[in-house]
């Protein structure tokens, strides 16, 4: 499995929307997310030859819908990026109260629309972008260094917001979910066995002990790499300072 960059774990993933301010906040809150399924709608086909039963062929693909999940941060900006998607649908955008709007002003039906309102709906060019999620995995430089996937969500649009859940209790993170159709999908792959775990493609730098024996710390990932530090002890000093250093690894 190790020349083939070891197994892949299902925490490691990014998501990213067109429609994003660009600030990455959703690459960071999205906490679940699926890779798309896919499967293909079939006709029969009867009494071609003799002695031959049914006969299915494919003749379109049918793409499911799919969801993805966010944690909430303090000022709760997915809820609001989703559901200022969704009223972009209906021709209904949630109000801007301005900032450090209280309690009471929150509570106040002012600045409310009226119950007999319409809504235009708009055409889906006006509210479709595309999805992007790439499958990750940790590499030498950072945790999302490899990635051998990539699926390309064309025009999706979010077509239910979950509940969010509110309770007295112990504190957890407010978490939001939202379903989300599209159009179909493309698929990038990568071939990542090519990265190896080659300490001399960090940004390294030698740590020495008062003996001048040390090792190499990852600037990336705060480890330190002793191996270069046990190479250098069993070649000029002796069993002691191999010890010494194994006790560091300790």
């Amino acid at each position: 499995m190790s020349a083939q960059g070891g197994m892949s774990y299902s925490n490691n993933f990014v998501v990213k929307f067109t429609n994003d301010s660009g600030e990455n906040l959703f690459e960071f809150l999205c906490d679940e997310a699926q890779l798309p399924n896919v499967q293909a709608a079939s006709g029969t086909l009867k009494g071609r030859y003799m002695g031959e039963g049914q006969v299915n062929y494919a003749h379109t693909r049918i793409f499911s819908e799919f969801q993805l999940g966010f944690m909430c941060d303090a000022n709760l900006e997915p809820l609001k990026f989703l559901n200022t998607w969704f009223g972009q649908i209906f021709g209904e955008l949630p109000f801007e109260g301005g900032p450090n709007r209280s309690l009471e002003k929150h509570q106040s039906q002012s600045t409310l629309r009226p119950y007999n309102r319409t809504n235009a709906l708009a055409y889906p060019e006006e509210y479709c972008n595309n999805i992007i999620v790439t499958k990750t995995e940790s590499g030498p430089k950072s945790t999302t260094q490899r990635a051998p996937v990539s699926y390309y969500l064309e025009r999706a649009w979010p077509y239910a917001i979950d509940a969010v859940p509110l309770q007295f209790g112990a504190s957890q993170i407010t978490k939001v979910s939202a379903q989300f159709y599209y159009t179909r999908h493309q698929i990038v792959f990568s071939d990542n066995r090519t990265t190896k775990n080659d300490v001399s493609v960090m940004d390294n730098e030698f740590y020495p002990n008062e003996n001048g024996i040390g090792g190499y710390r990852s600037v990336v990932t705060g480890s330190a790499q002793t191996q270069a530090g046990i190479e250098a002890a069993q070649q000029f000093t002796g069993q002691q300072q191999l010890n010494q250093t194994n006790a560091g690894i300790a």
